[in-house]
């Protein structure tokens, strides 16, 4: 197990650094070369709809065909989308299918490589080590990630907008070609070979839903804490340069710290056998509360930024045990990717409706209070989603 632990660190490693090298400057760089906002927005609208619609079909593709071929195909997308963005000139029609590319390869890759350690796990009888492994893995990656996206920011794009894109199609070609010498140790939870025949997604996900009820009904309670979240993670450039010359570069290295930190906390709590549950219970309540002080204190820059950190703090730990707990629900082994790939389509479904909401608030009433009224309504939906949750498991029980 110890040799499948390390291919699932190396990996999503390297192609964790593949995005982080130019999260903090993909806009800049479309805002440079003379895209508007509305076409940039564009961009994030296609990219959104695309992993909508693709999410399942990538599940279903990676039960079957396996987790690592569908990982390095995912890789090798992606690394093509960022290359047409990065050398192409001002082109509406190329902005597209970057945009398409680059979702198709996310979704592919997204749930296919923890699917692939929690099914190694699985026939390993060592399942309950999952969180152990999330955990670490999350350790490892915190700095790694801080740092590459700190010289994207600070140093690549200082000379060349373009080399933060091109740098991060270099690192997923490497996965790329790695994956597939690691094609040896693929597995594929489908009794049966791929085919586009018998590829019915809709049959497909009906029988997880049956089987896999009271795990669909665990995604369905943590979709209310996007409201919460989702917000935040788009917009705190903006919110935190209103009056000031903020250097978004070394917030990002802060919020990577805190995401460090956050990680070695889950991994202690993990550790203590305290209930998970509970953990995302109070995990989702501090997450509200903290964005709303953000807001409250916002005339005081720092004690709001200091709070705005402890959010993050609370997100990184909600954000490990969502996954553990969605992992570690899933009974049915053939469908483990599908299953994911269900909950990445909902949340990217939910993430357009909220955006749509947070850019109408935010443009008529202002940042803070589309984040305060959202946070509230997440809260609410989520304890409402709570009771239908814990009402089923006590019939089931």
């Amino acid at each position: 197990m110890k040799k499948y632990r390390n291919i699932y660190y190396l990996v999503n490693l390297l192609y964790s650094l593949g995005v982080a090298v130019w999260s903090g400057t993909i806009y800049l760089f479309m805002h440079h070369i003379g895209y508007s906002y509305g076409e940039i927005n564009f961009f994030l609208s296609i990219f959104w709809v695309v992993t909508f619609i693709a999410e399942i079909p990538s599940g279903f593709i990676a039960d079957h065909l396996g987790y690592l071929k569908t990982a390095s195909i995912s890789n090798l997308v992606r690394a093509t989308g960022l290359a047409v963005l990065a050398l192409s000139p001002k082109n509406f029609l190329l902005l597209a299918l970057s945009a398409f590319l680059t979702a198709l390869g996310d979704s592919l890759m997204s749930g296919t490589l923890p699917s692939w350690i929690a099914n190694k796990a699985a026939l390993n009888n060592e399942k309950d080590q999952l969180g152990e492994i999330y955990s670490t893995y999350s350790l490892i990656a915190s700095p790694f990630n801080m740092i590459v996206g700190f010289i994207g920011a600070h140093f690549l794009a200082n000379i060349d907008l373009r080399l933060p894109l091109l740098t991060g199609a270099a690192f997923l070609a490497v996965t790329f070609f790695i994956l597939v010498a690691l094609f040896k140790y693929d597995s594929q939870a489908g009794t049966q070979k791929l085919s586009f025949k018998e590829l019915n997604v809709v049959s497909e996900v009906k029988e997880v839903i049956t089987n896999e009820y009271q795990t669909f009904k665990f995604i369905l309670l943590c979709l209310p804490i996007w409201f919460i979240s989702s917000g935040p993670i788009d917009q705190w450039q903006l919110y935190f340069q209103h009056g000031k010359r903020v250097d978004s570069g070394s917030i990002l290295v802060a919020i990577g710290i805190v995401g460090y930190i956050g990680s070695y906390i889950y991994r202690y709590l993990y550790k203590k056998k305290i209930n998970q549950l509970f953990l995302l219970i109070f995990s989702v309540i501090f997450l509200t509360i903290s964005i709303e002080l953000v807001v409250m204190l916002k005339g005081n820059y720092y004690l709001a930024l200091g709070i705005f950190m402890i959010h993050n703090l609370f997100g990184t730990i909600q954000q490990m045990i969502q996954g553990t707990l969605l992992q570690e629900s899933i009974k049915t082994e053939k469908s483990r990717a599908t299953i994911v790939s269900v909950c990445n389509a909902l949340d990217a479904g939910v993430s357009v409706l909220i955006l749509s909401l947070n850019g109408y608030l935010s443009d008529h009433y202002g940042i803070g209070l589309a984040w305060q009224s959202l946070a509230i309504v997440g809260l609410v939906l989520f304890f409402g989603m709570l009771i239908y949750y814990k009402r089923g498991r006590v019939k089931q029980a």
